[in-house]
């Protein structure tokens, strides 16, 4: 029976790993408790305000996890590669390696094999736990700890949104009393033409079953000839899908939503006429900016091998934090670009991720020549 050869991991790519993961686990640890901490003060005194429990407040905080991973991990990638590398480089093991003819290129691929490897797992986390994780934390923030529909936090004023050929303005929307106030209905014919125009003085909503229904209601509808004809009612049912809580949930965050869902969102807000380039750029950076984890390693390498020189390690750590936040500021220039239409919107969400891979090469090329 023929046996299937596994590849194996040469020793030093081994050695290279734990000293990575070690270096990764600790820092992503040390940044997701440290985001918790300033999270939780900042929101304690809403806990407290509110009555929340304590498991409300834990289960916010663990909520808040998978976010916090995604958003810091990049930068603990950075920081882990740094003092990883630059440690390795202290004791001279890097020496020895170059001094037994292992290029920078050599030491570099299970790095950067790893940084690949981190940004499909993050990929795959963005689009499954993140998605979820976050919906739920806002759900959880906003209709149980602060109650918003009971308090009016959801409520909203002045806004439309179009349904098909029917056209809806809303004066307000109250979420304490699930009603809607000065309301208008235009309805379309297919030559965009006024077929019939609604207006009330409020909706109440009723049931699931009944739905929505308006009070002191004034209908006018046009015959092919353009002649209206009245009618006033004082009660007249609302033929919408929408519920009370989708009037304060429809301006999503691109956080609690998955690639597919929110491209299935743009396509909502694209036929009710809303615009969607914010959205679109958020669309495409969903894709790049998990793998700013193998850029960062590629881009970490050079400069652990530089700061380990000075034999303090203090700069890597300076080092990977300094270079995560000008990577955030460089992707957050590049998506205003997008969203203004400056850039395409693909090149806006990958533009920071190709600037730092250019960069990270120019240095791995000098590094394998330095002294």
């Amino acid at each position: 029976m023929m046996k299937i050869k596994m590849p194996t991991i040469p020793i030093l790519s081994r050695y290279l790993l734990r000293q990575f993961f070690l270096t990764l686990s600790g820092a992503l640890l040390a940044f997701v408790a440290l985001f918790l901490v300033f999270d939780f003060f900042d929101r304690i005194r809403t806990f407290i305000r509110e009555g929340s429990t304590v498991y409300q407040a834990l289960a916010y905080l663990v909520l808040k996890v998978p976010l916090i991973v995604q958003l810091t991990m990049p930068i603990a990638v950075l920081i882990a590669t740094l003092m990883s590398v630059g440690r390795l480089s202290q004791l001279s093991e890097i020496t020895a390696m170059r001094a037994s003819g292992r290029s920078v290129w050599w030491i570099a691929k299970p790095l950067v094999s790893a940084g690949i490897a981190i940004s499909l797992i993050m990929l795959v986390i963005s689009e499954t736990i993140v998605p979820w994780a976050t919906f739920e934390l806002e759900d959880l923030y906003h209709v149980d700890i602060r109650k918003g529909a009971q308090t009016g936090g959801f409520s909203r004023e002045n806004f439309w949104y179009r349904k098909g050929n029917k056209f809806f303005t809303i004066g307000y929307y109250d979420s304490r009393s699930a009603s809607l106030k000065d309301i208008s209905v235009f309805e379309f014919r297919g030559n965009f033409e006024l077929a019939r125009r609604i207006t009330a003085k409020a909706a109440k909503w009723t049931s699931p079953m009944v739905g929505w229904t308006l009070t002191e209601a004034v209908e006018m509808t046009f015959t092919k000839e353009n002649k209206p004809r009245f009618g006033e009612f004082s009660t007249l049912p609302l033929i919408i899908d929408e519920r009370p809580s989708d009037f304060y949930s429809m301006q999503r965050k691109p956080e609690s939503l998955s690639y597919f869902g929110l491209k299935e969102y743009i396509e909502k807000l694209r036929s009710e006429g809303a615009p969607t380039t914010q959205y679109q750029v958020n669309l495409a950076s969903k894709l790049s900016f998990p793998f700013v984890n193998a850029v960062a390693v590629l881009i970490a390498i050079p400069f652990g091998l530089v700061s380990a020189r000075s034999k303090t390690l203090t700069i890597s750590f300076v080092t990977g934090v300094s270079v995560g936040f000008c990577y955030h500021f460089l992707h957050a220039i590049f998506s205003a670009f997008g969203t203004a239409e400056l850039l395409p919107i693909t090149l806006a969400a990958w533009s920071a991720n190709i600037v730092g891979l250019c960069i990270g090469g120019y240095f791995m090329a000098g590094a394998e020549f330095a002294d």
